[in-house]
């Protein structure tokens, strides 16, 4: 199978099999369990009912464009990280089909037009991180954000 590598835009040819069992071993090492049942349904149902008490938030007619018309759980796609030892495995999640994709979508582009964050504390990668960490003070209040 032809399967697309964590980092740039290279692709590699992986047997299935071998494919399968890394999978697998990334799940039960994580501690994932199979549902005895598809809860997308319920869950659409859930997220149906709350827009319809949030009318303050977001009008009627925005509610039915953001009810996903069939929802799917998130796929999971393993992409393999050819930099490291053993190659193992990075998850990747497309929620594009779930119930909470256009909901969440919508509630960004609300935040982010009444919300101005000033990004002082971004960074660019897990060095700088690193080395910022080391000098700040932090205290027990403190919580970090990712």
């Amino acid at each position: 199978m032809f399967v697309q590598v964590k980092k740039g835009k290279t692709i590699v040819i992986i047997n299935s099999d071998e494919y399968s069992k890394k999978v697998h071993t990334f799940l039960t090492d994580n501690n994932f369990h199979l549902l005895q049942k598809d809860l997308t349904s319920k869950y659409q149902k859930l997220i149906q009912k709350t827009l319809q008490q949030c009318n303050l938030i977001i009008d009627k007619q925005k509610i039915k464009y953001l009810n996903q018309k069939k929802p799917l759980p998130p796929t999971l796609r393993a992409q393999p990280k050819l930099h490291q030892p053993n190659i193992p495995n990075r998850p990747a999640i497309n929620n594009m089909n779930s119930p909470t994709y256009k909901i969440a979508k919508h509630l960004v582009g609300i935040l982010n037009k009444h919300l101005t964050l000033n990004n002082y504390h971004n960074v660019k990668n897990s060095t700088n991180l690193a080395t910022d960490l080391t000098k700040i003070k932090l205290n027990e209040n403190h919580k970090m954000i990712t």
